[in-house]
């Protein structure tokens, strides 16, 4: 009876300490199990965190410049991580911008900025976009909490203590040395398992984190090549950027724009009231009421203003822009191009000039043809021959006018109106002698040539046809010079004709020597003396010189 009491004792004994061994090793592997659960997920957790950041710091220059492509090729780089189930871009309106998502899972259209989740066995981080001080958006990420391979062994632990409690239960006596062995082989696996794991992590992160960083480079890449190339556009058209912060009055100018204005590499460019310096004052009230009513309405800035160069000239630019608002609707900035259009303005002040010169021109010959048509039908009897000395003398004008159209108007030497008017008589051989002329340069406005060609015009006509050219034997010498010992200096010229038929004095004055003796000395303020000797006509003429009658330099 002693010895079966002793008997149920120790076994009751010895099960009573199995059961609590095997209780203590049970509610231990539980424990470990969940703390290990925990750690587990804490860490996936702080993963998928530094995950949205790195994300959110690579789309933050893509959202800034409304580019979606580059922000879709960020969130596909991520597809290389079997745990992203989904990962997408919003901008500033919760809209969706770039997204990617396994087959299975469809990405919110719209999302709110929330805290971290849990969906089933997903984590779903949210993380704001931001670039300085300006929220530009969210970044939304969903990742596989922990696969369920992974999982398994974890939780196989956990059921290889129970098998190992429950034998030793069965078994009613398993030693302590048993049971501690097998406790110390358990942490000792779940210690290599939790390394692996940690090191599979941590490869995962590392491979992830070098396809962003290689995603990142090469959008950086396309972008410095987008920029050098925007770069090369603006100096290839000779155009200026500028960007103007509307809160601080920050001005952001390229070298073009500052050149546009009349500024070298060291002068300060920094606000807009250095700008407004730079232009005229007649020019800064209209070009800042440009600049309010394009922020106002939302409209294109284009304005062309003069500026102040450093010599003191005046230079004009063109100005275009557009005015940046945010999310608000309030405008933040004002960015655009500036060009220096100075010959553009200068070429239309010139054809100004000439359309005005020409009108007055036009309605010069106009009434100098109603003149010689007055005064032709005045001198002649006859039709025909009225005809045939109106038309010599339109040619004549017409020839003046080719001359001085050769020049752009700007006058004629008179040797070349000489040289025009007499030129059907300064035929090859021996006939080239009869025509002689010579003397030093002399330019001659517009005016002053139409005026010389006409009487030349005359007197080259009276000569063919009563003079020295009507013969074979006579000849016109004409030489002119400047005399400097008065002031203004004088143009003394003579026309000699020699060798013709005796020379009779008309009764009466016609249009031609009205035109040499009052024409002349009226039109150049000087002194026409037109002479009819026997032995040929000789006109001498003394012109001052003036802004009409210049001595070449």
């Amino acid at each position: 009876m002693r010895a079966w009491l002793e008997r149920w004792i120790n076994l009751n004994l010895t099960s009573g300490v199995a059961v609590a061994m095997a209780a203590g090793l049970l509610v231990a592997g539980l424990s470990m199990a969940v703390y290990n659960e925990r750690l587990a997920a804490s860490e996936k957790l702080r993963e998928v965190k530094v995950q949205a950041e790195i994300l959110s710091g690579s789309v933050s220059a893509a959202l800034a410049f409304d580019d979606a492509g580059t922000a879709k090729e960020y969130v596909t780089a991520l597809g290389v991580n079997p745990d992203v189930e989904a990962a997408g871009v919003y901008n500033l309106g919760g809209r969706l911008e770039a997204g990617y998502a396994r087959k299975g899972f469809v990405l919110p259209p719209n999302i709110r900025p929330a805290a971290a989740s849990s969906m089933g066995a997903d984590l779903v981080v949210m993380a704001p976009v931001v670039q300085g001080a300006q929220h530009l958006g969210s970044v939304y990420l969903r990742v596989l909490r922990e696969p369920f391979a992974r999982r398994a062994t974890r939780f196989g632990g956990i059921v290889l203590l129970i098998v190992m409690a429950s034998l030793v239960v069965a078994v009613f006596g398993a030693s302590n040395a048993s049971l501690y062995e097998a406790q110390r082989k358990l942490k000792v696996e779940m210690g290599e398992r939790a390394k692996a794991e940690e090191a599979l992590r941590l490869s995962q992160e590392t491979e992830a984190k070098a396809r962003l960083a290689v995603a990142t480079e090469r959008a950086r890449a396309a972008l410095r090549q987008s920029e050098q190339q925007l770069e090369f556009a603006l100096r290839a058209g000779r155009l200026g950027s500028w960007e103007l912060d509307l809160k601080t009055g920050r001005l952001v100018a390229s070298e073009v724009f500052r050149a546009n204005h009349g500024m070298g590499a060291g002068e300060s460019l920094e606000r807009y009231a250095d700008l407004l310096a730079r232009i005229q004052p007649d020019d800064r009230e209209r070009q800042e009421s440009a600049i309010d009513q394009a922020v106002e309405h939302g409209g294109d800035l284009d304005i062309e203003y003069r500026t102040l160069r450093p010599d003191g000239s005046a230079a004009w630019t063109l100005v275009r822009g557009r005015a940046v608002y945010d999310e608000m609707g309030a405008p933040t900035r004002l960015a655009g191009v500036s060009l220096d259009v100075t010959a553009r303005k200068a070429a239309e002040e010139r054809q100004r000039l000439l359309l005005d010169e020409l009108n007055h021109r036009v309605k010069n010959t106009l009434a100098t043809v109603q003149s010689i048509a007055m005064q032709t039908s005045r001198n002649t009897r006859d039709p025909g021959q009225f005809a045939s000395v109106f038309i010599a003398r339109i040619s004549a004008l017409a020839q003046a006018h080719e001359l001085l159209s050769e020049a752009s108007w700007d006058g004629a030497s008179l040797a070349d109106v000489l040289g025009r008017t007499l030129a059907p008589y300064l035929g090859g051989g021996a006939a080239g002698a009869r025509v002689n002329f010579f003397g030093p340069p002399v330019n001659l406005g517009p005016n002053a040539a139409v005026t010389l060609n006409m009487a030349f015009h005359e007197l080259a006509t009276n000569a063919a046809k009563y003079g020295a050219l009507s013969v074979g034997t006579g000849r016109v010498d004409v030489n002119w010079t400047i005399e400097r010992d008065g002031d203004p200096f004088v143009i003394a010229l003579d026309w000699r004709e020699a060798g013709g038929p005796a020379v009779v004095r008309p009764q009466r004055r016609g249009f031609g020597s009205r035109l040499i003796e009052q024409g002349l000395a009226r039109e150049f303020d000087g002194e026409v003396e037109l002479a009819f000797h026997p032995e040929g006509v000789r006109c001498r003429m003394r012109l001052p010189l003036s802004a009409k009658l210049r001595a070449a330099a």
